[in-house]
């Protein structure tokens, strides 16, 4: 089991908990696949962290708001990203592995791509595989950015967008067959670049509830992961 790394300093009031009780430090990594997965997630995740570790956390924790490392953007090679991953083990508790799901074929093959580097990591310097989190979105991670209707419309500054710009419901975006492109409609509808900008998609991860997120059964199936990797590095009780 990996150890939780131990602040110094003393919190005066740390998630509910009594004064002077030492907090923890949890530090996180993640694979990516782009740039754009990096701005959105490097938001989404931490978020997610504390809202779990508030509610079910074991002892008072900090969690890193950004990933001590980010793999995978300069080369998708597993085999050299499983490389990369194991001379930075000691540096963080939590690897969070990205693949979208995409089309039919690539979901047909889904578990064996993210499994693939985690089995490469494992062989090439003994990682434990449960340390890891898997993040896969239906089709791409536009999917959950467009999910949450009330979020999007914050983010983009408008109160108001025209009946089916945006699905009604998670589960209707994700089986939205181009997510990206219905963001990219919302974008040009409000006068802003034919394009989302990246800036738009860290906008709309700082607003999004989770309680609509957790609408989407991938959404569902990802904070699964988290807790299970969670309760295995002693953060919360096994379930």
């Amino acid at each position: 089991m990996t150890s939780i790394i131990c602040i110094r300093q003393r919190s005066s009031n740390c998630f509910g908990k009594s004064p002077g009780v030492f907090k923890l430090f949890l530090s996180w990594a993640a694979y990516y696949e782009g740039r754009a997965d990096s701005a959105y997630f490097n938001i989404l995740i931490p978020r997610l962290i504390e809202e779990i570790l508030l509610k079910d956390g074991i002892r008072p924790y900090d969690v890193g708001l950004a990933p001590a490392v980010e793999f995978g953007m300069h080369t998708r090679a597993f085999n050299s990203a499983a490389a990369d991953i194991c001379m930075r083990l000691k540096e963080f508790h939590l690897l969070f592995i990205h693949a979208d799901v995409g089309g039919k074929a690539q979901e047909k093959t889904i578990h064996h791509r993210r499994e693939a580097l985690v089995r490469a990591a494992e062989a090439e310097c003994g990682f434990d595989g449960n340390r890891a989190v898997f993040l896969s979105p239906r089709r791409e991670l536009e999917s959950w950015a467009i999910a949450d209707s009330s979020a999007v419309k914050s983010a983009f500054g408008v109160t108001d967008l025209p009946a089916g710009l945006i699905p009604v419901s998670p589960r209707q975006a994700e089986l939205m067959d181009d997510p990206k492109l219905v963001l990219s409609n919302v974008s040009q509808h409000v006068g802003r670049r034919r394009r989302a900008s990246t800036g738009i998609l860290v906008r709309i991860a700082q607003e999004q509830r989770f309680s609509e997120l957790r609408k989407a059964l991938s959404f569902r199936e990802f904070e699964e992961s988290l807790k299970s990797a969670l309760a295995h590095i002693g953060c919360i009780a096994k379930s």
